[in-house]
């Protein structure tokens, strides 16, 4: 498996069409593309889990999308609903992304991409927003400590297994 995540800025007037564009890329390169909100993402192994939650789930046959893209939305957000999901990935307007390409052909697969996203420094999510996405209490982090939030979050992802 070859995997490439990097941080990036984007306009996006019309999402389903810039979708379309990077589904087109995707196809293209034979690569699996997803553009993440960074701002509800706990940095690069929150995005490395929904990957081989969601790929485990398909090899084992028990997706809950019909994609392998949506499949790893569906674990970076922690929840077990498809229609949730969306909320983590590109907006209208101005999104800072994580872009996260798997196998095909990564790097042209990145050229390509590049050519949509200005690519920027890694942004961390708040942790105000990582509570409110991840129903984190306050109390959970006055145990593990406000610098371990990615690790209640990864928790979070591997609970979705739990509760099916």
């Amino acid at each position: 498996m070859t995997m490439e995540i990097f941080s990036g800025k984007l306009d996006v007037e019309d999402v389903s069409g810039t979708l379309k564009t990077i589904n087109r890329i995707g196809k293209d390169t034979g690569s699996t593309i997803v553009l993440f909100d960074a701002a509800k993402i706990a940095g690069k192994p929150h995005i490395e889990s929904a990957v081989m939650h969601a790929k485990r789930s398909f090899a084992e046959g028990k997706n809950i999308a019909r994609t392998l893209s949506m499949e790893i939305l569906v674990y970076a957000s922690g929840q077990r609903q498809c229609s949730l999901a969306p909320r983590f990935g590109l907006q209208a307007g101005e999104n800072q992304v994580y872009v996260l390409i798997l196998d095909g052909e990564t790097q042209r697969a990145k050229d390509e991409i590049r050519k949509l996203v200005c690519e920027t420094e890694e942004v961390s999510a708040a942790n105000e927003t990582l509570k409110k996405e991840f129903d984190i209490t306050d109390e959970e982090l006055e145990v593990v400590g406000p610098d371990r939030i990615d690790e209640l979050v990864l928790e979070r992802i591997a609970m979705i297994d739990a509760w099916r």
